[in-house]
């Protein structure tokens, strides 16, 4: 074996690699011969501290050697000169080593060039073989990134091995070296036909070898760094799809390699079966497979919407022609890799497409939840049971978010109401922990907790195991309605992402409870209300804009015994119920409520109060007042027949009394009683003839009208009180009056009514007051004022002053003689003429009545 010693002198301890220790040699300038018994491989080591690394030296004929120098400290110089004349390169550290085959005829050639490629470090994985058919058979089973092959061999000359590697369907070699004796014309032409990277002609060094080692990898891993991104952390699934189990092998190691998961296909049913089980994240198809070729399957995967999204990349032995390819790839093939390919660029493409699926994946995602939220807003919005709504709630954001379980707690009127569903079934319930719905309704946000075995919000001791949770308050439009809690039994499971999805669900989920609340509120309301109407004796009637009938209870259905009534008519006039439909058009007209009497066609008598409803329509009530009406009518003829009768006997006690004053003397006493006879007979004479006016108009007689002069009326009136207003020392003045003040009516009751108001005046107003009286005319109306500054009436008495028989008590004119019925029937008189009348007082300064009467038209 012959060594290349340095072009300095080195003294060396050899040693063999089983312990022989040799006696100390010298190398020297020259060439030494050494020959090595026992070992092939020989290291030689320093007698003392080293100022290089060991020599190896391998046993055999060769002229290779390799010799490795670290800094010397005392010849520094000569040994940096020794580093750049050997040209030494320093390796990159790779993630993978590099693999290398070396094919040499000779054996021992072979493998100590081997040997000596494997000093470059971990960087190399180096492998050798002596035959071409071996060298077939190694590629079949593993890669080869660098091959270096002698050119002279039986069986297969090194370039019809590389033309047959280069061809290998399972990738070829990414570089190759030919090595020869004898620089043949048109040699390298021919490796550069076949992308030989270079042609080394024998004699050559081992240096040399590692030096071209070296500065391949160094441009592999130059190449890694520009094109090649790291592997994601995610670990991928790929489907490799091809008939040839050699194939199938050393694509599988190539992605073991890289770090997927890879699933095998050897037709076209299987992998459309697998793609469709497994789903993985990209497909290698190839195209010639039996059953089923490869575009068959690509249609199907394009035709599916569940897979057709899943990246395929199409890899081929077949000469294809540009319009197989361009068909292909309309049919929706994501790439084309033609065998034989080089290991790395297919590595490269698939991590393209795994990266482009990755965001594309995100895309969808983001899709899904887009789509997932108008799906779960309207499921959630055709509910109206809060029962339902939770279990809907529930059950899509624990299978949409990949939770274990999820637990609700919701807030109504009546108390809390809690529910929990499991995605599969489970040992115990789950309880919300204690304090973390005072720190929701506190804080009014959402939370993760990434280990609820440690996290202090927590503090759960529950039997079920959580390892994760996500908390969001599901709030209103004023208030908290509840809490919506998902966990998982990983910890770090949620993330942002899901925790803004959450939100928005419970955000729609939120108007959908809040909106079943109200549901559940008014449906209560209406069964109330649908219990009022069908149990009220009064019948309700409820009419829209076009005074159409739109609800009527049972009541009211049985008013209707003549006429048949459905929802959504009208009533018809000149049916009977001409008087009803008056008060529905008067509400309408005034959009105010009314009250009055109805006639129904079978003559009974209904109280009635219509009342406008905001959106147009009104609501009427109406009451059966027939019976109440016939006993009036009763008491009205009682009361007139018998102040009738009354009428005559008083009469004569007034009449008797008087004649006795007028038969003789009489002392004072019984003059006394004479006089408080007549008294007494004169307030039976006023009350008899006040109940016989209310009988007479109650009883609906019809007074003959005829046009009236009120400032003549109103003068003799006054005439008539001027004797009692001089006696009591009062100011009785009539002022302003208007001369054309006619009204139609009856001049009995018109005067009565005058009369009764200015005889309140004048006896209600202390000696010495001030009484006027005065008439208007406005709007067509005459309005007669009679102000007094006697003792007023309290505020607590106005709304009675004109009720029959009500009288004013403790005002300081309880001896004042009256009976309650005087004001009663000058309401009574106005209402039948038309007009109205109005009182304004304040106790101790005074009293203003006011008649107010419609003004005659001219005919």
């Amino acid at each position: 074996m012959r060594v290349c010693a340095a072009k300095f002198t080195l003294r060396l301890h050899v040693e063999l690699t089983d312990g022989t220790q040799w006696k100390p040699i010298q190398f020297k300038n020259d060439v030494t011969e050494i020959t090595a018994q026992g070992e092939e491989l020989i290291q030689l080591r320093p007698r003392r501290k080293a100022s290089f690394e060991p020599v190896s030296l391998i046993k055999g004929n060769t002229n290779f050697c390799q010799l490795y120098l670290l800094n010397s400290n005392d010849s520094a110089g000569k040994i940096g000169e020794n580093r750049e004349a050997m040209n030494q390169p320093s390796l990159p550290i790779a993630d993978a080593p590099v693999k290398i085959l070396v094919v040499d005829d000779h054996p021992n050639t072979a493998t100590m060039l081997a040997r000596a490629i494997s000093q470059l470090g971990s960087q190399v994985k180096v492998a050798s073989a002596t035959s071409g058919i071996e060298a077939l058979q190694h590629a079949k089973h593993d890669i080869v990134d660098i091959l270096i092959t002698d050119m002279v061999m039986p069986e297969m000359t090194g370039l019809e091995l590389i033309e047959q590697l280069n061809n290998n369907p399972g990738g070829r070699p990414s570089f190759s070296f030919l090595i020869t004796a004898y620089d043949v014309p048109g040699l390298k032409v021919s490796a550069s036909r076949l992308k030989v990277k270079e042609v080394i002609v024998k004699p050559v060094h081992p240096e040399r070898i590692c030096q071209l080692i070296a500065r391949t990898m160094n441009e592999m891993n130059q190449a890694k760094t520009v094109h090649q991104e790291p592997v994601p952390q995610k670990s991928f699934t790929i489907l490799i799809a091809d008939d040839q189990p050699d194939n199938l092998t050393l694509l599988a190691r190539y992605l073991s390699n890289e770090g997927y998961q890879h699933i095998k296909a050897k037709d076209g049913v299987e992998t459309l079966a697998l793609v469709r089980s497994e789903m993985p994240d990209l497909v290698l198809l190839d195209i010639n497979m039996p059953r089923k070729d490869g575009f068959a399957v690509l249609e199907e995967i394009r035709a599916d919407p569940a897979i057709q999204h899943i990246p395929v990349i199409i890899l081929t032995a077949a000469k294809l022609d540009l319009a197989d390819i361009q068909s292909g790839l309309n049919m929706g093939a994501d790439d084309y890799v033609t065998k034989p390919f080089d290991r790395r660029e297919l590595l490269a493409r698939i991590r393209t497409k795994l990266r482009v699926k990755q965001a594309e994946d995100v895309i969808r995602r983001r899709n899904r939840e887009l789509n997932l939220l108008p799906e779960i807003g309207k499921e959630l919005s055709a509910r109206l049971n809060i029962e339902e709504l939770t279990t809907v709630l529930l059950k899509r954001t624990v299978e949409t978010l990949g939770a274990m379980f999820g637990h609700i707690l919701i807030l109504n009127t009546t108390g809390t109401y809690e529910k929990t569903f499991h995605l599969e079934a489970a040992s115990s319930e789950f309880r919300l922990p204690q304090g973390l719905f005072e720190i929701v309704k506190e804080s009014r946000q959402g939370f993760i907790v990434d280990d609820t075995q440690t996290d202090p919000l927590w503090r759960n001791e529950q039997e079920v195991f959580t390892g994760s949770a996500v908390v969001v308050p599901m709030f209103g439009r004023h208030t908290l309605l509840g809490i919506l809690v998902l966990t998982n039994e990983q910890t770090k499971y949620f993330t942002l992402d899901h925790l803004l999805l959450l939100q928005a669900i419970t955000s729609q989920a939120s108007i959908a409870l809040e909106n079943a609340q109200l549901y559940n509120i008014v449906s209560r309301e209406q069964q109330q209300l649908a219990a009022v109407l069908q149990n009220a004796a009064d019948a309700i009637l409820v009419f829209d804009a076009e005074h159409r009938l739109s609800l009527v209870n049972p009541a009211a259905q049985k008013l209707f015994t003549d006429y048949e009534t459905n929802i959504g008519q009208t009533l018809e006039a000149g049916a009977g119920y001409d008087s009803f439909l008056a008060l529905l058009n008067q509400t309408r007209d005034t959009n105010a409520s009314f009250a009055g009497e109805v006639v129904w066609p079978d003559q009974r008598v209904f109280s009635a109060s219509a009342t406008p409803l905001e959106q147009g329509g009104c609501v009427v009530i109406l009451h059966d007042v027939t019976h109440f009406k016939e006993l009036e009518r009763v008491k009205d003829e009682f009361i007139a027949i018998a102040s009738h009768d009354l009428r005559n006997p008083i009469t004569s006690i007034k009449g008797f009394g008087y004649l006795i004053k007028q038969a003789g003397p009489l002392n004072d006493s019984q003059s006394e009683f004479v006089e408080r006879i007549q008294n007494s007979t004169e307030a039976m004479s006023e009350l008899v003839e006040n109940l016989l006016d209310l009988a007479k108009m109650d009883l609906g007689e019809k007074p003959a009208f005829e046009i009236l002069d009120v400032a003549r009326i109103l003068t003799e009136i006054m005439d008539e009180f001027k004797p009692q207003a001089e006696a009591k020392g009062l100011s009785l003045t009539l002022g302003k009056t208007e001369p054309s003040s006619h009204v139609r009516g009856e001049a009995l009751q018109i005067r009565q009514a005058l009369r009764n108001l200015i005889g309140n005046a004048v006896k209600y107003t202390p000696d010495g007051g001030v009484i006027s009286v005065s008439s208007e005319n406005q709007s067509g109306l005459v309005c007669i004022q009679i102000r007094d500054n006697g003792y007023g009436i309290p505020a607590s008495d106005l709304p009675h002053i004109f009720d029959r028989f009500y009288r004013v008590r403790n005002n300081g004119h309880d001896d004042v003689k009256g009976n309650g019925l005087g004001l009663a029937i000058v309401k009574m008189i106005a209402e039948e003429h038309g007009g109205s009348v109005g009182v304004e007082s304040m106790q101790g300064e005074g009293t203003c009545f006011s008649l107010t009467l419609p003004l005659a038209t001219e005919e």
